[in-house]
């Protein structure tokens, strides 16, 4: 087994600052180690902007078509493709790598990702991955991803979402999204995903942990998902459709002075692994 690891070291546009030091500790202290100690051959590549003052959304739609380049060349070479970003709307350009167009979609965030440029009141772009991903805000620049197409709304589960705004939650039921917040409920949906693609993208903001578990960024709100049942819903969706890539997001090593962020991670990564028992 072959796997390729793209860093994706941006937060907002910036290089290597607060979230953008995730994926560099995640590789070093996670990933790393754990390939070398189980013998998986491992390649690892940073993807950088060729802009050197870009603005946040000029670079968050560059890093994605870079990614859906590099995660497309990986599945070419027989190689499976791990994302470690800054920031979650970089998974897009991940999917996108897969194959937005058969590829079905799940999301574990504590946050609804779904505001648009017209509902949202903090301007902050990492908050509309899933609104961008199924068509709802940014088409022009969308599209520019190779191998973009919107998502349907009905092949994205949004797991362990507690903080969400009504506009998010009007946006999430318009298009069809199915929120998810246990085993039971994931169960019951993802042989639903199997007719209409072949395999499933996984993104991990690891805020969907309960914060006695994990800290791991600055929003983290109150509630969650115990790291049990985070593993105990993918290992069900793994079950009934095949994985085709995975991926962190959001992940400030300043934040998780525990190392419990670290652990969860290194727990996801040994399950999600191919040929994993």
């Amino acid at each position: 087994m072959q796997v390729g690891i793209l860093s994706v070291p941006y937060d907002s546009g910036r290089y290597h600052e607060r979230m953008g030091l995730g994926p560099g500790v995640l590789f070093r202290e996670c990933l790393e180690p754990l390939f070398l100690r189980r013998g998986i051959n491992c390649r690892h590549e940073e993807i950088i902007s060729k802009q050197l003052h870009s603005a946040e959304i000029e670079s968050a739609f560059e890093l994605c078509a870079t990614v859906s380049h590099r995660v497309h060349a990986l599945r070419e070479e027989d190689c499976f493709p791990i994302l470690l970003s800054g920031n979650c709307d970089i998974a897009i350009g991940a999917i996108c790598g897969c194959g937005a167009a058969d590829t079905s979609v799940a999301w574990f965030d504590a946050h609804g990702e779904a505001n648009t440029p017209e509902t949202t009141t903090s301007g902050f772009l990492d908050g509309m991955g899933i609104a961008i991903l199924t068509g709802q805000c940014w088409r022009t620049l969308a599209s520019q991803i190779p191998r973009f197409r919107p998502v349907p709304g009905n092949r994205v589960l949004l797991i362990g979402s507690r903080d969400v705004e009504y506009e998010e939650q009007r946006l999430l039921s318009q298009v069809g999204v199915r929120r998810i917040q246990s085993v039971t409920e994931v169960s019951m949906v993802t042989s639903s995903l199997r007719p209409e693609t072949n395999g499933c993208y996984m993104h991990f903001d690891l805020d969907v942990l309960d914060p006695d578990e994990a800290t791991v960024n600055q929003w983290v709100p109150p509630g969650g998902m115990t790291l049990e049942e985070v593993l105990q819903v993918a290992d069900s969706i793994r079950a009934q459709v095949p994985v085709k890539g995975f991926g962190f997001g959001s992940y400030d090593p300043e934040v998780d002075e525990s190392g419990s962020g670290l652990k969860a991670a290194i727990a996801i990564t040994e399950l999600l692994l191919p040929n994993s028992p």
